[in-house]
Formats: C-alpha cells, structure tokens, sequence
C-alpha cells in the first residue's frame, strides 16, 4: 500500500475518506486504478474543464462537471481529499481555481509533481504531494502596481529618478514618525552607508550581534573594521545585560571613547538588529549606548511596523529610536520593492550624508564634481513605485501575520515539545517570522528532522542563520559569551508566514506537524 505509507492520506481502522479527482486525462485514469486496488479512498467524482466529457465516466466514476463549482462539490459530497490529476495547472492556479474556494478546513489537497519530475514507472499515488506552502512570499496588488509602472514607463523616470523615490519616502516618514528618509539599493547598502556615516573607522571594532543574517555583519568589514560578537537573549535580539557586561569589564572608557582592553581598539558604533520583527530591549541598549558613547544603528530590515505600546519609547518604531535606522524591501520582507531598502532618522545632515554618498557623491552634478568616493547605491523609481503602492497595505498584512500567529501558538503548543516563541511585552510586532522552538525528547524529532518532513510534504521552512562568529570570514573575531545563540539555533524552525497566507494553510501546516508527533 505505497500511497497510504508514503502519502499517509488514509489509516487503516478509520472510516474512509470520500475524495475527488481534477482532471479526467490518462494520469486520472492510472490514479483511479491505484485506489480502486487499495480501496480506502472513496472517489465520489471527477471533475474537469472540458464540458464534453460531463456525464462519461472513467473506471465507473462520473465526470460532474467543471472545477470551477469546486466548492459546491466538496460541500455536497463531504469530500476530504482532492486530489489534482493533471500537470497541467500551476500552483498558483491551483490556489486560486481551487483552495480559496474551500472554507472547509479538513479538506486537503494533493498534486502530481512537475511533468519532468513524474516518474511513470512508479505509483502515481506514492508522488502525490501538498500543494506547496512557501515560507515568505510578496503579497502585491498587482492592479496598482502595474499603474505605477506603466507611469514610469511613459516618463521614462526608470532609475534613480522620479516621482514615486520622494512619494515612497514621504510614507515612510509619515507612517513611522521620522523626520528623514533616503531610499536606498539594499537593506545592506543602507547598513554599509549608515556605518560609514555614523563614524566607522579602519581597524576600530564595531559591536554586533551573532544571531543574525550576515548581511548586518558584512558591510563593518567592507569599511576595514572588525566585529565584535555579543550574544543573544530571549527575544533573538542583543542581550542587554552582555551588552553592558562587555562594554564594562572587556573595555575601558578612555577619553570618551570605548577601547576593547584585549585588542586596543576603539569602539564607536552599535549595531542592533531587530530579528523577525521583535523588538530589541532599546530602553536598556539605549541607555549603555548613551553611558559608552557609542552611536547606535538599528537593523529594521525585518521590523518595518514593529513599535512600543508602552514605556519611555512609546509610540516609537523600531529604526527610530538609535542614531539611524536601516529597512528592507526584499522579496521576503512584509512589503517589497524586489530590492530596495531605506535609510530614516531624525538626523537631517546624517540622512543627507546617506542620500549624498548613494549616488557617487556628486558635489556639482551638472558639472560632475566629486569631492568623495560614493556609491552606485540609489533606490530607482521603478523599486519605489512597488513600494508607495504597498506601504498603504501594510498594516493589514500585519493584522493577517497577528491572526495566522495566534492560530499557530493555541494549536501547537498543545503538542507535548513544542512553542511559538512569543513577542516581547509593551510592543505591537509586525510578527514578520514565527518562531517554533522544537524540545527533541518531548516532540520526538529534532529540528532537522522535522525540517525535512515538513520540506517533503511542500511546507517550506527553515532554521535560524548559522551564528555568524561561527562563519568562517569570522571565525577570527572576538566574541564574548555566547550561549543562548547556539540553545536556539539547535531548537528553532521559522514557519510558513506571509501575508497572504490562508486559515487554511496554517491549519494545513498544523495538521502535518500533528501527524508527525503521532507517527513517531
């Protein structure tokens, strides 16, 4: 029985499951066979595109009618299980055409993999999968977006040019309560610039965290500085306390200046990282900053949305509280310009030093008069007309992130070895990732066991970065007593999140994650 072992669709000793098939091709037909052979799944019906074949039958099974009353169907039949017959229809299509018309939260659905992927020398049954979930996937109105491209197609206004540049910084400001805003290439070209202008010398240190993408690391060597690694706490983001500890035993405060006792290096910046929209302890880094003389740089790039509700910050978004703040719009980020990033701060001449530099710097453009080496590092406008058209969205990206959050917490934290990592108190998250801390003796797989089992049955997910002072560009680099990096990165899987995720979905992801435990 390789379909009911390998695809788990059906177990024995329960009643069995009614199901339906799209498409009446010859897969269908091989389809039907391997299940009229096992008889433990009930076909009521197929259905299909092509109206001359309604009313035929095929292996005795009636052909209803077209997939577009699917949901008709699945109501009037009690079906469970589809299963999608046909190569033909993308995932997207599938999605579409089928999924969200279907309210009914047990039915699951199944496809044949890609026609090159199809082995017809095996059971077609054993290939089925689930329709793939993604991890983080843009969430784009495509009828605005093509508005404003087709505008920046008929100006000609494609590069670093146009109006949608300011519109977008204009509601980057407005909606985070910033003074200043200059867009950008990258998240990382904004970190680089950001350093640069902040006061990063060579052969000084810059102190970072570990638990984070490299891209927050990178651009301190680009500049001839080194990191220096500080551990994390229970939010994912720098601890405080190690923060403090570092700067007040491992240093010395000569001058106004922090200098590493060990390496005999001045230390002038500190780079937080907001991670997966949490917010870091700003309260206490702030104050070390302030006590240290340390300018800070917060990595937004994963917290576009993520603010205090509550404390001496209150009201404050995250980017907005240290010297300059960093965002992205990556394609996995919760709003994207495909690229593109933005640099924001209450600071007019640092803002402006960052605009400057991004576009080589021109003193004189007319004349091209460089006084100083910039960058090739602008947003162009064709990035910012994504983005102008999706800021408008964004707060009801959050409230889906919040809901199908919710729903992951209450549903598997009922599973014996398992948590959703929560969000600090006295903020609203923008709850960009969600966080599953695996207890292997309690749960019975690890986290690369169940990232496997999850990938096998098309749910993408992934584990936390490998800790970057354990990379080896960095493996060199001074870093000071990390512990609770290395417990999360063993124990942590981010689930599937975007935005346009369905209830659906998420229960889909539950239900496999469910099926796992037992099966152990």
């Amino acid at each position: 029985m390789i379909f009911i072992k390998e695809n788990n669709l059906l177990k024995r000793g329960e009643c069995m499951k009614n199901g339906i098939i799209i498409g009446a091709g010859l897969a269908s037909e091989k389809i039907l066979d391997e299940i009229l052979q096992t008889k433990e799944l009930n076909i009521k019906g197929i259905l299909d595109k092509d109206s001359n074949k309604f009313g035929a039958e095929k292996k005795g099974i009636l052909i209803l009618g077209n997939y577009d009353n699917i949901a008709e169907y699945v109501r009037n039949l009690n079906v469970e299980v589809i299963i999608i017959a046909t190569t033909e229809m993308s995932t997207e299509e599938i999605k579409e055409k089928i999924q969200k018309k279907i309210d009914n939260k047990k039915t699951v659905t199944y496809i044949l993999p890609n026609i090159e992927d199809l082995d017809l020398n095996k059971s077609l049954l054993s290939q089925l999968r689930n329709v793939n979930i993604p991890l983080s996937v843009p969430n784009l109105n495509k009828k605005e977006i093509l508005k404003n491209l087709e505008e920046c197609l008929e100006s000609g206004w494609i590069s670093t040019g146009g109006k949608f540049i300011p519109e977008f910084e204009d509601k980057i400001k407005k909606y985070m309560k910033t003074k200043c805003a200059a867009g950008v290439q990258s998240g990382t070209a904004g970190l680089h610039l950001s350093l640069q202008v902040l006061g990063t010398q060579r052969d000084e240190e810059v102190i970072v965290p570990t638990l984070t993408f490299i891209a927050a690391v990178n651009p301190v060597t680009y500049l001839g500085a080194n990191p220096v690694f500080i551990d994390c706490d229970d939010s994912l983001c720098m601890d405080p306390i190690k923060l403090e500890k570092f700067c007040s035993e491992e240093c010395e405060f000569i001058d106004g200046i922090l200098v590493n006792k060990k390496t005999n290096r001045k230390i002038r910046v500190l780079v937080i990282v907001h991670v997966f929209g949490n917010m870091a302890d700003m309260e206490k880094i702030m104050d070390i900053a302030k006590k240290y003389n340390l300018k800070v740089l917060e990595d937004a790039t994963e917290a576009l949305g993520t603010y205090y509700t509550e404390g001496k910050y209150k009201g404050k978004f995250a980017g907005t509280m240290g010297d300059l703040g960093v965002l992205s719009f990556n394609a996995n980020k919760i709003i994207t310009t495909g690229g593109g990033g933005m640099v924001v701060g209450d600071n007019y001449d640092l803002v402006e030093k960052v605009r400057f530099l991004s576009s080589q710097a021109k003193k004189d453009p007319l004349y091209f008069i460089h006084d100083e080496i910039g960058y090739n590092y602008r947003m162009l406008n064709l990035q910012a007309a994504l983005g102008t058209s999706q800021i408008d969205q964004l707060e009801s990206f959050i409230e889906t992130k919040i809901k199908n959050y919710e729903i992951y917490k209450e549903e598997l934290e009922k599973i014996e070895g398992l948590e959703i990592l929560p969000f600090v108190e006295g903020i609203r998250a923008n709850h960009w990732f969600y966080s599953l801390k695996i207890d292997k003796e309690k749960y019975g797989i690890g986290r690369d066991e169940l990232l496997q089992k999850l990938v096998d049955a098309g749910i993408q997910t992934r584990p936390i970065w490998g800790l970057i002072h354990q990379q080896k560009p960095y493996s060199t680099c001074q870093s000071y007593e990390i512990e609770k990096a290395l417990y999360y990165y063993d124990r942590i899987l981010n689930l599937p999140c975007s935005s346009n995720l369905t209830e659906k979905e998420v229960y889909q992801v539950i239900q496999k994650i469910k099926e796992f435990k037992n099966n152990v």
